[in-house]
């Protein structure tokens, strides 16, 4: 499950999506994806959502990222052509 928001991830939708999982005993893994709790430059959204790593491409590595940790050692799980 991946949620996405623009906004910090620390008490955030996906918090609260974690949260509901959590009180109902669902066992899922989550990725969780939003802003940093840091400090980001002024510039374009479409400049800061990219140096945040929430742009298609980032967004898109992210998920590739944590498909490939969790499959280590297992069969591949066939996302080449995940496209978002």
């Amino acid at each position: 499950l991946v949620t996405l928001e623009d906004n910090v991830v620390a008490g955030g939708a996906g918090a609260a999506v974690l949260e509901c999982l959590q009180r109902e005993a669902v066992l899922v893994p989550v990725l969780n994806l939003g802003l940093p709790d840091t400090f980001v430059d002024h510039g374009k959204r479409e400049e800061q959502l990219a140096w945040v790593g929430l742009d298609a491409d980032g967004v898109l590595a992210s998920i590739q990222k944590r498909l490939t940790s969790m499959n280590e050692g297992k069969a591949p799980l066939g996302v080449a052509n995940l496209e978002l």
